[in-house]
């Protein structure tokens, strides 16, 4: 009941603002496929084997980047495949056996991807494993996404504040953000969900507000998450340099479609795609907010509806 309220909703509200547009909408296909309701895009493809692997994290035009290997004709594996595919533990487990030496878990965890038809991964958390997954799959590219580091992380610190809805109620009860912490220190870094009441001011039963970000808000918290960027970048450079294109969204279609040996003088042309900005974002965690607050008054809303609708057609009858 919560997801189908949730989907006609969200996706009235963003399409009725002033402000709506296509990076909007899309914004909104990116939150709602963290709550499921993307089928389509996780849907079974026929295996093809994983060609393309991301390392860079997210806000590095990771985003932008998918959109670009979709119309290459990849299909993606990231955060929203994780929880669609219900992943989480198995990727946990996963770093966990890396750190001791171990790949078993990664494997399987790999034949499962490339058998549902994924071609390419991007993203944060699934960037942590770069290094490891070009060792299993050497003919694969692997494709670092960066930015200028300070711009960077202060849009990942932003997007971890609208985006942390997910850590919140009424959503936490529909997704699980907390693997995120065990994955990270499987790689030797700390990530702190925020939650109730350490770092959450729970406002209503239902309603939360994060108070602050635990792993991004203290002293030195920029300072760590560059490090780490930075360590994976080199130990993936140091590993698999001749494989690795360091890519800038800003440099265009050119060096990714060289890298990928795609020959392709329309594509090229064209405008590199541009999606999920931070104020698409803001406008969809405003209409989950709306969503949230008044949660109670939605199943209401829908058996009202239902009744109007039966009373009519009995009428009719």
């Amino acid at each position: 009941m919560l997801r189908l309220v949730c989907t006609v909703v969200a996706a009235s509200l963003v399409s009725a603002t002033a402000d709506s547009s296509a990076t909007r909408w899309e914004a909104a296909k990116l939150v709602s496929g963290f709550l499921g309701l993307d089928k389509q895009r996780e849907a079974q493809a026929p295996p093809r084997g994983l060609q393309v692997i991301g390392g860079g994290f997210a806000r590095t035009g990771t985003k932008s980047t998918e959109a670009a290997l979709i119309k290459l004709g990849h299909k993606i594996y990231d955060t929203r495949s994780i929880l669609e595919c219900k992943h989480a533990d198995r990727w946990v487990k996963a770093a966990q056996q890396l750190r001791d030496g171990k790949d078993a878990e990664l494997r399987a965890l790999l034949a499962d991807v490339e058998q549902r038809g994924y071609t390419a991964t991007l993203d944060f958390p699934v960037n942590l494993f770069a290094k490891a997954l070009a060792d299993l799959r050497p003919q694969a590219k692997v494709l670092f996404t960066t930015r200028n580091l300070d711009n960077w992380y202060r849009s990942w610190r932003d997007v971890n504040q609208i985006l942390g809805v997910f850590v919140l109620r009424p959503w936490s009860w529909l997704v699980d953000f907390g693997f995120t912490e065990p994955l990270c220190e499987a790689f030797g870094f700390e990530f702190i969900v925020a939650r109730y009441p350490d770092h959450v001011d729970r406002v209503l039963p239902w309603f939360e507000r994060v108070r602050t970000l635990p792993s991004l808000d203290p002293e030195g918290s920029k300072e760590r998450w560059v490090a780490f960027h930075e360590k994976t970048r080199i130990e993936l450079v140091k590993a698999h340099g001749d494989r690795v294109l360091i890519f800038d969204v800003r440099e265009g279609w050119a060096p990714l479609l060289t890298f990928l040996e795609v020959d392709d003088e329309k594509l090229a042309s064209e405008e590199f795609p541009r999606v999920n900005d931070v104020q698409s974002l803001k406008t969809v965690r405003r209409v989950m907010d709306f969503i949230a607050l008044f949660l109670p008054l939605w199943p209401m809303l829908v058996l009202y509806a239902i009744y109007a609708m039966t009373k009519k057609k009995v009428k009719t009858a």
